[in-house]
């Protein structure tokens, strides 16, 4: 690599990480609380689903294990998260723009890549699960770029590996794979055969089909291939269902509404330059690198609308086609301009990334609470206030319970859940209700902690008569002195020393 190439590089990836340390005191929202502390349950000693349940794939699991084994559980790890899954993607987009246009494209997409993945509307600025599948998915569209004739068997080898491993974090990586590989096959690389692309993407299958394998092997192994099932396929099924059958959902999925959503506003100069390159690329001689990209572009809007739930992070998987293309555009551009103006296709490039900072920088004006305050209101921000609070209220012994999902309260108190379902929503809604609450209640029961705590949003979006609710009725009171937190409620155990110690305070 030459090493202008090299240092611009580096110089992008350090403004991102820059980008990035703007909010390491951002209040984490519930996806990235509920991973770190399951996580944290799992390393010591407890069962993942079977125990600590999530509906996730194990990956997310094991790569928040890697971090906090390497700096321990806090906001560290979910910081060298950010700063790793933020560089990879950045470095993938430079070698997948590199190897489908030119080096100038790859700065180009590492440039618009450093520029917006951290985006605010897109939740882009905190490692949820979305910024690990891109990164693989990036390096995957690389390594698929660059196949030509001579490529051996490891090339498809690695591509398995990253697709497989994007697929351990959200199964909706299906569909960039299927589409990823009917361009590979329908524009083969020059020299090399169809037969010979078939069997590319059969060694692509056969690890993805083996990674597979080995994880239900693993947990029919242990004992635990129920609960695993249970969370990740049926689960998971009623869970995209709740925007109606597969066929509603791709009908969202390209409907305007999606396709033009307001979280991707500060994405459309991108969009805008990839669609000129596309149209310009296609029409020529060089039209398979297009080709490929269209590909993975055409899948995004299945792979954002296969959850069902349409949530601002799920749109963070334009950034690869978008960051690539606009890129890739540059380089389209290229051969049309006069030989005394071959600036015009970059002056192109610096026009959408001055308008992408021009949308972006505002933000980092703001301090960290502000962007949690933007994008999810005020409940992350009471959450850690809240967290705060408990350890004055507890002694170190001493356990509380939160009925809602802001899983965070653990995460801030360094507190471990006496619970295994950490999660209302699947306690009281779908095929699973009856057997977590049951779960619930027996964990409950087995330890019951000093403080409930009620997410007061519960009141108003659960509306059926819980048994856990049911069971904290009879065993709990508002705290005395005031139990009103915000958008938390506090209730003591009848009886429990933080009741004696409430009526103390408030008597004072």
């Amino acid at each position: 690599m030459d090493r202008r190439v090299l240092a611009v590089l580096l110089a992008l990836a350090a403004l991102l990480v820059l980008a990035r340390l703007h909010t390491y005191d951002e209040p984490i929202e519930t996806d990235l609380s509920a991973a770190a502390v399951i996580t944290r349950e799992v390393l010591d000693g407890r069962t993942l689903y079977a125990d600590m349940w999530d509906h996730k794939p194990p990956a997310l699991a094991l790569t928040h294990a890697a971090a906090q084994l390497v700096t321990g559980y806090g906001p560290g790890a979910i910081f060298l998260l950010n700063v790793v899954a933020g560089v990879a993607g950045l470095l993938g987009a430079y070698a997948a723009a590199a190897a489908l246009g030119s080096p100038a494209a790859g700065l180009w997409a590492a440039a618009f890549w450093a520029t917006v993945s951290g985006d605010l509307w897109i939740q882009g600025n905190q490692p949820n699960t979305e910024a690990f599948i891109n990164a693989c998915l990036v390096w995957a569209l690389a390594l698929l770029a660059r196949a030509h004739a001579g490529s051996g068997s490891g090339r498809f080898l690695a591509v398995g590996v990253l697709l497989a491993w994007a697929s351990l974090y959200k199964q909706v990586v299906v569909a960039p794979a299927a589409f990823l590989a009917v361009a590979y096959v329908a524009w083969p690389p020059e020299g090399r055969s169809r037969r010979r692309t078939l069997l590319d993407l059969a060694v692509v299958a056969l690890v993805g089909g083996a990674a597979w394998a080995a994880v239900v092997g693993y947990f029919a192994a242990v004992g635990r291939l129920a609960p695993f099932w249970d969370a990740v396929v049926t689960f998971n099924r009623h869970y995209s269902e709740g925007a109606g059958s597969l066929a509603t959902r791709l009908r969202l999925s390209f409907s305007p509404a999606q396709l033009a959503s307001v979280w991707v506003r500060n994405l459309a100069p991108l969009a805008a330059l990839t669609a000129l390159g596309a149209g310009v690329g296609v029409a020529t001689a060089r039209r398979r690198p297009w080709l490929l990209l269209l590909a993975l572009a055409a899948a995004t809007p299945i792979a954002v609308g296969l959850p069902g739930a349409f949530a601002p992070h799920y749109y963070q998987l334009w950034l690869p086609p978008l960051c690539v293309g606009g890129g890739l555009a540059v380089r389209a551009l290229t051969p049309f301009a006069p030989e005394r103006l071959t600036w015009l296709p970059h002056a192109a490039g610096a026009a959408a990334l001055v308008l992408l900072l021009a949308l972006e920088l505002p933000f980092y004006a703001m301090p960290a609470d502000d962007w949690s305050l933007l994008k999810y209101g005020p409940i992350f921000v009471e959450e850690r206030k809240l967290a705060r609070e408990l350890d004055t209220l507890l002694l170190p012994n001493e356990t509380f319970y939160v009925w809602g999902s802001e899983v965070g309260l653990y995460f801030w108190t360094r507190r471990s859940p006496v619970c295994g379902p950490c999660f209302v929503w699947p306690v009281t809604t779908g095929p699973l209700a009856l057997p977590l609450t049951e779960r619930l209640l027996a964990d409950l029961a087995r330890r019951p902690p000093e403080l409930f705590i009620v997410a007061n949003w519960t009141w108003t979006w659960i509306r059926v008569r819980h048994p856990v609710i049911e069971w904290a009725e009879a065993r709990y009171r508002p705290m005395p002195g005031g139990h009103e937190r915000g958008p938390f409620s506090l209730y003591v155990r009848r009886g429990g020393a933080l009741e004696g110690r409430a009526e103390r305070a408030a008597a004072r």
